[in-house]
């Protein structure tokens, strides 16, 4: 992976267009530098503000993501968020987004965790993908206050979280109740 250094920075070169380009603006992916345009094309960056933060004892490993620790995790709200969790007491289900936080550098083909099956990205649950981001349905087991206690979620401890959204196994059994 070429490196080289000039007046801004340090640089790293686009293994797919030649183009110098610092870091940040860059991803590894099976250990080349890729620059945004080339992996994304020509589209404009997104933001996301966190609402809160997985608290678990969750870990990740040389071995795997999040196989240590328990099934249970707690979410912590930022205080502000407390306003919008009216009606959430009644659901069963909901689906978390969260960032991959301690994601590595992308490889576009290996033995999937699960079943060991040769795949990419977009074929498993690994952190390390082209925009670190992850959707869980998880059980919800408690409310309190600003924190929700759930059951399934393969976060880490201190995965930023960025949304929270009814769990379609709670709408199904609410539709299939009434």
């Amino acid at each position: 992976m070429p490196r080289s250094s000039d007046p801004d920075g340090e640089r790293v070169q686009c293994a797919a267009c030649g183009r110098a380009v610092v870091p940040e603006s860059s991803q590894q992916v099976d250990e080349q530098w890729l620059c945004r345009p080339c992996l994304h094309g020509a589209v404009e960056p997104i933001a996301f503000w966190p609402i809160g933060v997985v608290d678990n004892d969750r870990e990740r490993t040389d071995a795997g993501f999040g196989a240590t620790g328990s099934e249970v995790s707690r979410i912590r709200l930022a205080p502000g968020q407390r306003r919008f969790l009216a009606g959430i007491e009644d659901e069963s289900h909901l689906t978390i987004v969260w960032h991959c936080h301690r994601a590595r550098p992308i490889r576009t083909l290996f033995a999937r965790g699960w079943d060991g099956k040769r795949v990419g990205p977009y074929a498993s649950r690994t952190p390390d993908r082209p925009n670190a981001i992850a959707v869980t349905e998880v059980t919800l087991l408690e409310v309190r206050d600003e924190v929700l206690v759930v059951r399934g979620l393969d976060a880490i401890d201190g995965t930023p979280v960025l949304d929270i959204k009814v769990g379609m196994d709670s709408l199904r059994r609410g539709r299939d109740a009434g």
